[in-house]
């Protein structure tokens, strides 16, 4: 099957390899699905206003690292995930988001996001696992008075 709409692209990381013959050293890149991925990556990871020449670009996922975790936050994280991909990621839609919310990763201060998509020309079905951190709260002041004491 041929796959070229699906892209290719820069590695994201950025990073530089080896040609082969040695001394040669040239960009990596990244094919297909795996191109997808670093792409919803990258658009998840990237605050609106990050980007110089794209400022409206990202996801607003970070705004909520200090949320409780609770059905609130849950939904505002599916509702962000769903509004930046559509907006960003135009090759796929998204088919559901999920949260893998055991007591273990509530323990570590993450909420793990699985991601299930469908590429659009193909119909192929793929999915990722967006590793959502979230800081622990101080539970000694509430939340506008440690915006206002800078803690």
């Amino acid at each position: 099957m041929e796959l070229d709409f699906l892209g290719k692209g820069l590695k994201f990381p950025f990073r530089f390899r080896q040609r082969s013959g040695g001394a040669q050293v040239s960009s990596a890149t990244s094919l297909e699905h795996e191109h997808i991925h670093e792409s919803i990556l990258q658009i998840l990871g990237t605050r609106p206003g990050e980007r110089f020449m794209r400022p409206e670009f990202g996801s607003r996922l970070k705004d909520l690292i200090f949320e409780p975790n609770d059905d609130v936050l849950k939904g505002l994280v599916r509702h962000y995930v769903i509004e930046a991909i559509k907006r960003w990621e135009k090759r796929v839609v998204i088919t559901d988001v999920s949260f893998d919310d055991s007591s273990q990763n509530i323990d570590r201060h993450i909420l793990p996001v699985r991601i299930s998509y469908r590429v659009i020309q193909s119909q192929v079905e793929g999915n990722l696992v967006y590793p959502f951190y979230r800081e622990p709260l101080q539970v000694s002041a509430p939340r506008q008075f440690r915006a206002i004491a800078g803690k």
